[in-house]
């Protein structure tokens, strides 16, 4: 599939993301899910440094 933005055609790249679905409970009868990234890494940045104060 090839896309145009402002003129120029590209096409999409589809991101490698394992997902699973959780079950976390109901409302109003239907059933409540959440999607879940299986293997989704929470890097934290470091040296990082906000209006003069450092992020741990």
């Amino acid at each position: 599939m090839s896309l145009m933005y402002r003129g120029i055609t590209y096409n999409p790249t589809q991101a490698a993301v394992e997902m699973s679905e959780e079950v976390i409970g109901r409302y109003r009868g239907a059933v409540a899910t959440r999607h879940l990234a299986k293997n989704a890494k929470a890097d934290h940045a470091q040296g990082l440094k906000y209006r003069g104060a450092w992020v741990r």
